[in-house]
């Protein structure tokens, strides 16, 4: 009986070990890879391609989801979301800025034109008259 409980005990203890090692053997080169892509897409954000970044931080959720590098890829994408949208918030603030200040300066240039239109048209003025030739008296010649 003695011997029997020991082989069930071993049995157990050898699925222990044997289940850690398939885990050990499954998942430590998905963090690996997972670690590999999660550098290179911070090497792809630092270098300020945010596409290719975004791809590759997609491709680790996708791949890898229950690695330690799929957080930090779900985190980084959000980051890269809410970075790219303050900048669009900048870039559409400068562009109404500008266009205001288009609108104001077609609306000065509208009533500068209305004043123009308004005024008078300057009458040419008339040509001098042509100047007055002297007559030429004869002199009269004595005899």
């Amino acid at each position: 009986m003695r011997v029997r409980s020991i082989i069930f005990m071993t049995a157990i203890v050898s699925m222990i070990i044997g289940a850690v090692v398939v885990y050990l053997v499954l998942t430590v080169p998905n963090d690996v890879q997972a670690g590999a892509l999660m550098k290179k897409a911070r090497q792809q954000i630092a270098a300020g391609d945010n596409d290719l970044a975004r791809q590759s931080l997609s491709r680790i959720v996708q791949q890898y989801p229950r690695t330690d590098a799929a957080a930090a890829a779900t985190v980084a994408l959000s980051s890269l979301a809410d970075n790219e949208r303050n900048k669009l918030a900048v870039d559409v603030a400068a562009v109404r800025a500008s266009s205001d200040a288009q609108r104001k300066q077609i609306v000065a240039l509208g009533q500068k034109l209305d004043e123009l239109a308004a005024r008078p048209v300057p009458q040419p003025a008339p040509p001098p008259p042509p100047p007055v030739k002297k007559k030429a008296t004869k002199k009269r010649r004595r005899r």
